[in-house]
């Protein structure tokens, strides 16, 4: 059963990457709104009912496999480090969801970011989806550092490394970076959100 279980899992990966990649080849080709949820799911080869089942709407596509990183730092945060304490459990968390992806999830990244400066709905949605792991990953340093770090603090060091981090990549993109430099960008960024040009190079 756990052996059919996980044939069943990557089958529900390789469909929904494969809704990502069409969704990111035809936004590249017809625009975001000259796209429909119908035309991603042909050209996946898969129904509009498959479609709805992976991402609520057309928008949400365009976080690739975001729920799947936040998922990877929420484990990394609850992971005992002896010695660690909540800033180093953090940033850490954060250089483990830098590293992680496939290389199309960065062009994703990149179309992302395009699509929202002109799609008042994607950068709603962005939005929200940020703020909501933000709100995530706070309580789970809160809950794993609770002597450590109070609530606030642990909103406040998540939004401020998060930020930076964001900040880092946006001007990446704006560059033309190649996704090294963006994710070696972006692992500074976390440095200095975290602990300030102290300790920047």
């Amino acid at each position: 059963m756990p052996e059919e279980l996980g044939r069943r899992e990557r089958k529900k990966l390789a469909t929904r990457r494969a809704l990502i990649d069409a969704a990111a080849e035809l936004f590249t080709e017809h625009g975001f709104d000259g796209t429909t949820v119908a035309q991603i799911a042909e050209k996946a080869d898969v129904s509009t009912r498959t479609f709805f089942l992976h991402f609520p709407t057309k928008e949400d596509v365009l976080a690739g496999e975001g729920d799947a990183r936040t998922e990877l730092g929420l484990r990394a945060i609850a992971e005992q480090v002896p010695g660690e304490g909540p800033d180093e459990a953090f940033a850490r968390a954060m250089r483990v969801m830098i590293d992680d992806g496939r290389p199309e999830e960065t062009r994703l990244g990149h179309l992302r970011y395009r699509i929202a400066q002109e799609a008042p709905t994607v950068r709603m949605n962005v939005l929200r989806r940020r703020l909501e792991t933000e709100a995530l990953f706070a309580a789970a340093l809160h809950d794993r550092f609770r002597d450590e770090i109070d609530e606030l603090g642990a909103r406040a060091t998540v939004a401020a490394v998060m930020a930076a981090s964001y900040a880092a990549a946006t001007l990446s993109i704006d560059r033309g970076d190649p996704p090294a430099v963006l994710r070696e960008a972006m692992r500074r960024a976390v440095e200095i959100g975290m602990w300030g040009r102290r300790r920047d190079g």
